[in-house]
């Protein structure tokens, strides 16, 4: 058995009940990990979880059967969307503790479903690895805002309309800001590299040569 955690489109998701993760056992194009774009999926069947219950095709299966694959390709995306050294970063952008992000924990366990959900999605993404920290930036802000709002209409716990607005325009702040910080220090990386190229340039040049 092969899951693979991927955005599934509204066509193969309908008439398939609860939430719709990625497939099970799907043909997927060769060339999807060398280009930036979704895998593109054949066949295979919807996997979905309704509450806990995962479902194949709409059929509920125990979560043994599933079990070692799913901790693999939760691995997989993982390292793929934050780095080989993904259980932290998870936690962080998931909310979620440590432990429950542990692959010991995932193998009995498995993941909520929305989390799984999450994985697929970003690793889909035309650069998963940059959508991966943008993930973990957005939820540490998110639990900024909450110590300094709180949770409900004010707050983005759950997101309402207002809490949204105000993290959105904070992370726009942190972003016009970091960019120029980026830009500067690598205008000064470049210019240092020049000048000392042009140093080792001038120690080089011919004896008698000015």
């Amino acid at each position: 058995m092969r899951i693979l955690l991927a955005p599934v489109p509204t066509d193969r998701a309908a008439g398939v009940p609860g939430h719709a993760v990625g497939y099970v056992d799907p043909t997927v194009s060769p060339l999807a990990g060398l280009r930036r774009a979704p895998p593109k999926v054949e066949g295979g069947e919807v996997l979905s979880y309704d509450g806990k219950q995962p479902l194949v095709g709409g059929r509920p299966v125990p979560h043994p059967e599933i079990a070692e694959p799913l901790a693999e390709e939760i691995a997989r995306v993982a390292a793929r969307v934050f780095g080989p050294e993904y259980v932290g970063p998870m936690a962080l952008a998931s909310g979620l503790s440590l432990r429950t992000v542990a692959r010991g924990r995932i193998l009995t366990h498995g993941l909520p479903a929305p989390l799984l959900d999450m994985l697929g999605r970003a690793s889909a993404t035309e650069y998963p690895r940059a959508t991966g920290y943008v993930l973990q930036a957005v939820a540490y802000m998110w639990d900024q805002h909450i110590e300094e709002f709180g949770a409900g209409e004010h707050g983005p716990g759950p997101m309402t309309t207002t809490g949204r607005e105000v993290l959105a325009e904070r992370l726009d702040g942190i972003l016009g800001r970091a960019i120029t910080l980026v830009d500067d220090m690598r205008a000064e990386a470049a210019a240092a590299k020049a000048r000392n190229a042009a140093r080792l340039a001038g120690l080089a040049k011919p004896e008698g040569e000015s």
